[in-house]
C-alpha cells in the first residue's frame, strides 16, 4: 500500500510496478514454504545438534564444534547472500567468499555464547569486551568497512540463522540442567558481533582505494537464485545426514520429515531470493532515486522503517519465543512495539547520514552502542539478552532487501547506500533496553 501511494509522487514504470507486484507473491510464496521448511527440519537439526554439544565433556569440543555448525547455518543465510551480491563489487572479491569471511565471524562467536552459557558469565560483561574489541578495530579501518561490517552483523541473524540459533542455545542451556530466562536468550546476539569483527577485518586488509565501485554485470536473476540457495543448503544438509548416520540415529518417519522439510526451505530460499531480486530491489533503489530531493524523505524512511519491521518473519519468532519463556511477562506485542518504533528511527537516522556531508556512521554506532552497554549494566540481564538478540532479527529479508535498495536509491549509489542495516541493528538494542529500564522501575 505505502509503496502505491509513493508511486503517485515518484511515478516508477508500469513493467516496474508489474514486476514488484508479482515480486511481492512471490517473496509471500516464497518465505511461507521457506519458513514452513525451517520449522520442520533446521529448527529440529539446531534442537539435536545443541543437546549434542551438551553432552560433551571439554569445553574445547564445544567451541570447535560451535565454530563448525555456525560457519555452516550461517552460509545458508538468505539476508547475507543478498547483501554479499551487493557489496561483492565494493570489496573486490567473488559473493561466495565474503560469505565464507562472514560467516567464520559467526561461528567464532557462536562457540564464545555457548562458552558463556557453560561458564555462566554474564552477557553484559561479555559484551563489553566484545564491543571493546569492535571500537579498537574501527580506529583503523576506513568508513565503508564499518558499513559493510555492521551490515553483515544485521544480514546474518535472519530467517535461516536465527531459529536455529535459538533452539541450539536452547538445547545447550537445557541439557546443562539449569536452564533460565537469563540463558534463553544472548546466542543470537552474540553471533551477530561475528560479523562485525570479521568484516572489519575483511575490510583492513583489502586495499579498497585500489577496488573500483561499479554495477554488478547483468545474469539470470533465476540461474543465480538456484546456485546461491544451493550454495546454502547443501552445506548443513550434508552435515545434517553424517550426523544422523552416526550421532543422531533418528527414526525413519521423523527423517522423512526432516528431508522433506530442506526440501522446503530449498524450493522456499530460490522462489524468495529470485522474487526479491527481480521485483523488490529494482523498484526500491528507483524508488529511491525518485525521492533523493523530497523534504519530506526522513519522515517516508521512518514509515517504512515503522511497518517493514512487522513483516520480518524473524521478529515474530523471537517476540513469541520470549512471550513463552516469560510467561506473558513480556507480551509479544510489546516488544513487537519496540521493535517497530526502534526501527522507524533507525531508517531515519540512515537517510539523514546519506544527505549530510560528513555525517560518517561511527558517530551513531559508537555512541549507540555506547550507550547500550551501560544500559546493560542497570536492567535485568534477560532484557540484555532480549535487546541485542532483537537488533540482529529486526534486520532480516526485508531490511536487506527493499530498505537497502531504497537508500541506495537515495544515495545514488551502491557504496554510500551502506550503513541502512547497521542502523536498524543497533537501535531496537536501545529502544529494549529502554523497555527493561521501565520494566525494573515498575518492578
Amino acid at each position: 500500500m505505502l509503496v502505491v501511494i509513493l508511486n503517485f509522487f515518484v511515478g516508477v514504470s508500469n513493467r516496474l510496478l508489474i514486476n514488484f507486484f508479482l515480486g511481492c507473491v512471490g517473496v509471500i510464496f516464497g518465505l511461507a514454504v521457506f519458513l514452513t521448511g525451517v520449522e520442520i527440519s533446521i529448527s529440529k537439526i539446531g534442537t539435536m545438534m545443541g543437546e549434542f554439544l551438551g553432552r560433551f565433556k571439554s569445553i574445547i569440543s564445544v567451541i570447535i564444534f560451535g565454530i563448525f555448525i555456525g560457519f555452516v547455518i550461517s552460509v545458508a543465510e538468505p539476508d547475507l547472500l543478498i547483501l554479499a551480491n551487493e557489496i561483492t563489487s565494493t570489496v573486490g572479491l567473488a559473493p561466495q567468499v565474503i560469505v565464507m569471511i562472514i560467516s567464520l565471524g559467526v561461528g567464532i562467536l557462536i562457540s564464545v555464547g555457548l562458552f558463556r552459557i557453560f561458564k555462566e558469565i554474564r552477557i553484559s560483561n561479555l559484551m563489553l569486551i566484545i564491543y571493546s574489541v569492535i571500537f579498537i578495530l574501527m580506529i583503523f579501518a576506513e568508513d565503508i568497512g564499518h558499513a559493510i561490517a555492521f551490515d553483515a552483523s544485521g544480514a546474518t541473524t535472519g530467517a535461516m540463522t536465527t531459529p536455529f540459533i535459538i533452539s541450539l542455545g536452547l538445547g545447550v542451556a537445557s541439557l546443562k540442567g539449569d536452564l533460565s530466562e537469563d540463558d534463553s536468550f544472548g546466542l543470537v546476539g552474540i553471533a551477530s558481533t561475528g560479523p562485525v569483527l570479521a568484516g572489519l577485518l575483511m575490510s583492513m586488509s583489502i586495499n579498497q582505494s585500489g577496488v573500483e565501485v561499479i554495477e554488478k554485470a547483468h545474469e539470470s536473476i533465476l540461474l543465480t537464485g538456484v546456485i546461491n540457495a544451493t550454495f546454502a543448503i547443501v552445506p548443513i544438509t550434508i552435515v545434517f545426514f553424517l550426523m544422523n548416520l552416526l550421532v543422531f540415529k533418528i527414526d525413519k518417519e521423523t527423517l522423512k520429515e526432516i528431508s522433506i522439510g530442506l526440501f522446503y526451505t530449498y524450493l522456499g530460499l530460490i522462489i524468495f531470493l529470485t522474487s526479491v531480486e527481480g521485483g523488490f530491489m529494482e523498484l526500491a533503489r528507483a524508488m529511491g532515486e525518485g525521492l533523493r530531493d523530497s523534504k519530506f524523505l526522513p519522515l517516508i524512511g521512518f514509515v517504512l522503517g515503522l511497518l517493514v519491521v512487522l513483516a520480518e518473519p524473524a521478529v515474530a519468532v523471537l517476540a513469541e519465543q520470549v512471550e513463552d519463556v516469560t510467561g506473558g511477562s513480556i507480551p509479544r506485542k510489546l516488544i513487537l512495539r519496540a521493535l517497530s518504533i526502534g526501527v522507524a528511527f533507525a531508517v531515519m537516522l540512515a537517510i539523514l547520514r546519506i544527505k549530510i556531508e560528513g555525517f560518517a556512521l561511527w558517530m551513531v554506532i559508537v555512541p549507540g552502542f555506547l550507550i547500550s552497554l551501560i544500559l546493560a549494566r542497570r536492567v535485568p540481564q534477560i532484557f540484555v539478552g532480549i535487546a541485542f538478540d532483537s537488533g540482529g532479527v529486526a534486520s532480516g529479508p526485508m531490511t536487506a532487501t527493499f530498505i537497502l535498495a531504497f537508500c541506495q536509491g537515495v544515495a545514488g549509489n551502491i557504496a554510500d547506500g551502506f550503513g541502512v542495516i547497521s542502523f536498524v541493528a543497533m537501535m531496537p538494542v536501545i529502544t529494549i533496553m529502554i523497555l527493561g529500564s521501565i520494566f525494573k522501575g515498575r518492578s
